[in-house]
């Protein structure tokens, strides 16, 4: 039901077009009449109609001075005008006021309610756009909250554009930042407003803005402009000062990389890797991607990161980093040195530091601090002995167990010339030689000569491609034969049907091929 208020100085026509039309039947109330605007204003307030039909020409107050007056004060509701001939100047007043709908007098009903029901039609756009209004006042937020939650974890098929749909007025931006605060529990609904008010505020103050943000566990996450670290720094300071008052535990503050709308689940992941690294720069008020970035650039010289952080094979995971300390034995590496780069890669994986004992540092070559670190990543990163995604052909938890420890024993004695089925059994294990060969091939699926000679072969392929400039010798020496090379380049060809120095020689080639395309076609770009 519309509730239509009738302002006209003729009372005759004022009350007829209350009494004389059946407003019911058009879904019309009629509220009351005034025979002036400033009748007409005191009623409004009063009456709080939907509608108004008022005349032009009134004395007191006319309908151009209602008009101005109801628009600054109720811009919800509509008018219709009634006008005589000659009013011209006083209708296109009322247009300018936003009028829509006018009525020529003299009028009957019919073009009276074919006005109103046009009214109608603009009051109830109105009060569509105010559901709408409501809704993104109250719905909206929390939408949106989800939305950019689902999109930070790779979750669901919503859009990050979508994040700026929900949010009218606001634009896409090119390129956006995530500022994450972690604390030891995890931020309840005020701690969060009270969060982001404050970030808001402080950013504002620099320019710069906060779009939307979330809570990822233990993390506050805010999306905010592509600001540089030095300028968040002081922020980041004064919001771990004030947010103190209310909570007693200290908050962390970690900054992504700039990247892309589309990229919000990379950023995410930076900031979950800075916090990893987080206890190595713990006197940091923020960790920024600058302070990850050279170093993983570093560490990637020598770590596979796509088969360290992901293998489900704790086989191909000892032979990455097998591969690992061999290179890092190639550059001249003491224990010491690779010890800190096994500490800040566990740091990175697993968010804790390398926990080596006295008995793994005394192994100067280095296996033993490999096996530890292949451990303490596995079991870290649910993957670790007993877990159902542990692929071992076959066999229990008990039985996969001591197939891991034996592979333990394998790579920790990987160099060593001695090692064979009879010397890890008799010297190493501690078991029957003919049980631990039919164990072994049961859960490897190969013989154990066939599986030692296979990692070696591989090792030494991996070596040549990462490292061109080894020498055959000290590829042979590395992978657990003698300098000479002799014995193993024969088994190498049988293998691969190329001899160790064949094979160098190939990868060294080939390298030359990229080298030389690479620089054709920067010489070609700088042409054009």
């Amino acid at each position: 039901m519309y509730r239509l208020l009738i302002v006209d100085d003729e009372e005759f026509e004022r009350e007829g077009m209350a009494q004389l039309i059946d407003w019911a039947q058009y879904d019309i109330e009629i509220v009351g009449t005034a025979w002036n605007g400033l009748d007409g204003f005191e009623k409004i307030r009063a009456l709080q109609p939907d509608i108004i039909l008022t005349d032009i020409k009134m004395p007191v107050m006319d309908g151009i001075e209602l008009i101005q007056k109801v628009r600054e004060v109720y811009p919800e509701i509509e008018f219709a005008v009634l006008s005589g001939y000659g009013e011209y100047a006083y209708t296109s007043k009322a247009m300018e006021q936003g009028v829509r709908h006018y009525i020529l007098k003299p009028c009957n009903e019919e073009r009276i309610v074919e006005a109103i029901r046009k009214v109608k039609l603009d009051v109830e756009a109105k009060r569509e756009q105010k559901r709408r209004e409501t809704y993104f006042e109250q719905v909206a937020p929390q939408a949106r909250k989800q939305l950019f939650r689902n999109l930070l974890l790779n979750r669901g098929d919503g859009k990050a554009e979508q994040l700026f749909e929900i949010s009218p007025g606001e634009t896409l931006p090119e390129q956006v930042k995530l500022l994450a605060f972690r604390s030891e529990e995890s931020f309840n609904g005020l701690e969060e407003f009270v969060l982001g008010n404050m970030l808001e505020e402080l950013l504002e103050n620099q320019n710069l803005q906060a779009y939307v943000s979330t809570v990822v566990h233990n993390d506050a996450m805010i999306l905010i402009s592509n600001a540089q670290p030095e300028v968040l720094l002081r922020i980041v300071r004064r919001i771990e000062r004030e947010f103190s008052r209310i909570r007693k535990d200290t908050i962390r503050a970690a900054l992504s990389g700039s990247g892309s709308i589309e990229a919000l689940s990379e950023l995410y992941g930076q900031t979950e890797e800075l916090f990893r690294i987080g206890e190595e720069l713990k006197r940091e008020p923020l960790l920024h991607y600058g302070m990850l970035k050279g170093k993983k650039q570093d560490m990637e010289l020598l770590v596979d990161f796509s088969v360290v952080g992901w293998t489900v094979d704790y086989a191909e995971l000892l032979q990455s980093l097998q591969i690992t300390f061999l290179r890092m034995q190639k550059r001249g590496f003491s224990l010491a040195e690779k010890k800190v780069r096994m500490d800040w890669l566990i740091r990175y994986l697993c968010g804790a530091g390398l926990k080596a004992d006295e008995a793994c540092m005394e192994d100067e070559s280095g296996q033993s601090l490999m096996v530890v670190a292949a451990g303490q990543i596995w079991r870290n990163t649910a993957k670790g002995p007993g877990d159902s995604s542990t692929e071992v052909p076959g066999g229990h938890d008990r039985e996969k167990q001591r197939y891991l420890e034996a592979l333990e024993e394998i790579y920790r004695h990987f160099q060593d010339q001695k090692l064979s089925l009879h010397y890890l059994a008799k010297e190493i294990l501690y078991v029957n030689e003919d049980y631990f060969g039919r164990f072994f091939q049961k859960m490897s699926g190969k013989k154990f000569t066939k599986f030692l000679l296979d990692i070696r072969i591989s090792a030494a392929e991996q070596l040549m491609q990462l490292e061109p400039d080894l020498m055959v010798y000290a590829v042979s020496e590395m992978t657990g034969y003698a300098a000479d090379g002799q014995y193993f380049s024969k088994l190498f060809k049988k293998s691969t049907g190329m001899t160790l120095s064949e094979y160098r020689d190939n990868v060294q080639r080939d390298a030359e091929k990229r080298e030389n395309a690479q620089r054709d076609a920067e010489n070609q770009k700088n042409v054009q």
